[in-house]
């Protein structure tokens, strides 16, 4: 069996066409596909072949399998390649994988249709084949057995290059059932999706509820999912019945068991078990507290009281700022004004009409700030009581119980729903804290599988989660999509981000922004992981690789940012805003969004680059959050004083101006904007990590925006100058690069914008950030220009001086 053709004199036979050179010899393959192959390093040129069997042309096949066929034309660019030929004695097929590709059904059930291995991208046996050149490369077998298997399309003999479920590269296994011994079993290879499908004699299975897994609720029949990877003993216990659970095809889904239990099952309590053992149902909606039982749910007909309302417009990202909050922490004193019963629940953050000392409290004081999206710390269902941050999970799709006024399931679903919708009706968005890197303890899922878990810690907790698995991936993005299908959220915040996988994680962000296309989701968390050394540091989320995830419109914590303007987290060194003129190069570049120094979404080689952001919504500007020290504890803990009316107040101003006159998207905790402290009876070390504390460091005192009138004004005088200026709110990588002129004088660093990207040396907005003790004259653009923000907040001054320790911001008239 040999390859004669017009190279063959290039791998040093003596002529070409010759049927009998043993450089153009094919080699039987040991696979037991029968198949034969060879592979050549040809240089650059163009060629023709054929097959011909036996050294003779008295049996020969060319294009399209076809006896005495046409040649086949081989093009091999320049430098060369190496190139294997493959042909099947079976169809005659003869290919190379320059003019076609090499598709293996790589899959569980391989060593049973007699290749070596199961997962066997080299074993023919399961080779698909494109005979008539249509890009659709099909194989079909009587050989598999009876069962549930799982495949992907393995291309190359490699696994170099492999699809899996929907044709996502590298995707999950797709799973299929073979009815009975000797059905034949089809799987198809389309070039043009790169999905594979499988059909098998007996028809298709029933079509999944929800596609997805968890207890899938119909008045008639409920039918309870679970993946099971490595045991086989799986029960399901409702109704006082206990039902085994079989293998099930899953379209997406891997190593499931289901069981179908007739009668109506609403709000039931039910027990998963996999072998002896009583588990969660990761897919739970609502649960019984303190147990491992779900609840069956229909949350498909719940909707918040009177309907959904609108949800509040955003054209772009880049028009956001975000308030950071605690349930508990915002309205549990009774300074808040909100009614007993609701203090520190999901209803008490939406209360209207709330004051204290004359001025608003709870959602009325955020409507009076200005913000245009809350997010709220861990609300799903945690293992902690109360206080506490909830960084600790037990149920990633169940509203916390103690945040809630009720017992009964379908209200508490109804009672989050109120939250949200109410929040919507008074313009304000709400993003979720969600902690997908880590659980409780590994109790909480390891007796369904340890594969749920990291075997290499990063999380900092003991019990981190190993989404490289593709069904734990698949698991945190159907809760992802489940928040917001059912709870109408608009956004997430992914506590350490830098776990997980940066290619996951852009998969779960452009599959939400897939499915709910008008929502203008808003995506971001931290790219670190816990204080840990991660040894697949480049496949995960940093700043170095969010570029790449760019498309989904995923976004990072801007932690070296937040350092150059105030120093450590913990510490008491100060950075610029202490008057640092060492650093102003990196407040420059934070002033500008972080933005990459070359256009591009390939990843960085240094994980840690600080100018990353291929659009200014990848940057999260901040400079205070739940962790760690406040903005104004950080300032008093690091020697500052004058107190709020002086030098100490002026500083606090100073650092929350260029947080929201920087390119990118603003953030801030919960009473930052009155000078909130959580150090009591001056215990810093409490304050600096005050997760677990009580109400008496971490609730918000509303007394404190009645004694700081002053800040707050500035905060949201800076937020409504914000929301008033286009230049604030640049909204891609090139109108940064085209309409920002920054530059440093000594410690002053300036920026003039132009919101006009038709005229973008045309600057209509200077942006002065002054460390000094000193005011600072500025050389304005021609035009009239007005000073609209100094230290003090809003002025409508035609001044040219930029106040001392301070941001100063003006505007052409």
């Amino acid at each position: 069996m040999s390859v004669p053709g017009t190279f063959n004199s290039e791998i040093g036979c003596g002529s070409d066409w010759s049927t009998n050179c043993p450089q153009a010899q094919l080699t039987a393959r040991t696979d037991g596909s029968g198949a034969w192959s060879k592979t050549l390093d040809l240089p650059a040129g163009n060629y023709a072949y054929k097959a011909a069997i036996n050294n003779s042309w008295a049996e020969n096949y060319g294009a399209k399998a076809q006896s005495y066929g046409a040649d086949i034309p081989l093009q091999i660019p320049a430098g060369g390649r190496t190139v294997t030929f493959v042909y099947d004695p079976v169809t005659h097929w003869i290919t190379d994988d320059v003019n076609s590709k090499i598709v293996t059904a790589a899959g569980s059930f391989q060593s049973e249709i007699g290749c070596s291995a199961d997962w066997s991208p080299t074993c023919l046996r399961s080779w698909l084949q494109d005979i008539d050149g249509d890009g659709i490369y099909t194989w079909s077998t009587d050989a598999i057995p009876a069962g549930t298997h799982q495949v992907k399309a393995a291309i190359g003999q490699s696994w170099n290059e492999s699809y899996g479920l929907g044709g996502t590269a590298s995707g999950a296994d797709i799973g299929f059932t073979v009815p009975a011994n000797g059905s034949t079993t089809t799987f198809r290879y389309s070039t043009a999706t790169h999905a594979l499908t499988v059909e098998t004699e007996g028809g298709e299975p029933e079509p999944a509820l929800d596609g997805t897994l968890g207890a899938l609720y119909t008045p008639e029949k409920t039918t309870f999912r679970i993946w099971s990877p490595d045991n086989s003993q799986v029960s399901v216990t409702v109704g006082g019945q206990t039902h085994t659970l079989q293998p099930a095809t899953v379209s997406g889904y891997t190593g499931v068991y289901q069981a179908v239990v007739t009668g109506d099952l609403k709000n039931q309590p039910y027990q998963f078990r996999v072998g002896s053992n009583a588990v969660r149902d990761p897919y739970a909606r609502m649960v019984k507290p303190g147990t491992t039982e779900g609840i069956v749910m229909d949350t498909e007909s719940i909707e918040p009281t009177g309907g959904w309302a609108p949800v509040p417009a955003l054209v772009k990202r880049e028009d956001a700022v975000i308030y950071e909050m605690n349930v508990r922490n915002f309205t549990i004193d009774p300074s808040s004004g909100v009614d007993p019963a609701k203090r520190g629940k999901f209803a008490g953050l939406t209360q209207t009409g709330t004051t204290y000392n004359g001025v608003k409290t709870g959602i009325d004081h955020l409507k009076e700030l200005g913000v245009t999206h809350v997010q709220l710390l861990p609300s799903f269902d945690f293992n902690s009581t109360v206080p506490n941050w909830g960084y600790d999970p037990l149920n990633y799709n169940v509203p916390e119980e103690q945040f809630s006024q009720f017992t009964a399931p379908e209200d508490r679903v109804r009672e989050f729903q109120n939250m949200v919708n109410e929040f919507h009706k008074n313009g304000i968005r709400v993003l979720m804290d969600v902690v997908y890197n880590h659980t409780a303890s590994k109790d909480v899922f390891q007796n369904i599988s340890a594969k749920y878990y990291h075997q290499t810690e990063l999380s900092g907790t003991g019990n981190s989660i190993d989404d490289s698995n593709p069904m734990v991936s698949r698991m945190i993005q159907d809760s992802l999509e489940y928040w917001v299908d059912t709870y109408n959220i608009d956004g997430f915040r992914f506590d350490l981000i830098g776990v997980h996988q940066y290619k996951n994680v852009d998969q779960w962000a452009k599959r939400l922004q897939a499915a709910f296309p008008d929502r203008t989701l808003q995506i971001h968390g931290e790219p670190w992981s816990g204080g840990v050394d991660d040894p697949q540091q480049a496949q995960k989320v940093r700043y170095g690789t969010a570029p790449a995830i760019a498309g989904g419109h995923v976004g990072v914590f801007n932690g070296t940012y937040r350092d150059a303007i105030k120093g450590g987290t913990r510490d008491q060194i100060l950075g610029y805003m202490g008057g640092s003129s060492s650093n102003a190069s990196s407040i420059a570049l934070g002033m500008r969004g972080s933005p990459l120094a070359t256009k591009s979404t390939t990843p960085l080689t240094d994980p840690w680059a600080p100018a990353f952001a291929y659009d200014p919504e990848q940057t999260i500007n901040y400079v205070s959050a739940h962790d760690d020290l406040s903005l104004w504890d950080k300032i008093i803990y690091s020697g500052v004083t004058g107190g709020p009316a002086g030098r100490a107040g002026q500083m606090d101003r100073f650092a929350a101006g260029m947080v929201l006159t920087s390119q990118g998207i603003p953030f801030f905790h919960e009473g930052d904007e009155f000078l909130h402290s959580k150090v009591v009876n001056g215990d810093y070390e409490a304050a600096k990590n005050s997760y677990e504390s009580g109400d008496n460091v971490n609730a918000i005192q509303w007394g404190e925006k009645s004694a700081n009138t002053a800040t707050f004004r500035y905060y949201k005088d800076a937020i409504a100058l914000r929301k008033n200026t286009p230049a604030l709110r640049l909204a891609t990588w090139d109108a940064v690069k085209n309409q920002i002129n920054t530059t440093i004088s000594g410690s002053i660093v300036t920026s003039a914008i132009s919101a006009n990207a038709a005229a973008p040396t045309s600057y209509d907005t200077v942006v002065v950030y002054n460390p000094t003790n000193n005011p600072s004259n500025v050389t304005l653009p021609t035009g009239s220009w007005k000073k609209v923000l100094d230290t003090n907040g809003a002025t409508d001054s035609t001044s040219a001086t930029a106040d001392a320790l301070a941001v100063t911001v003006f505007k052409k008239s």
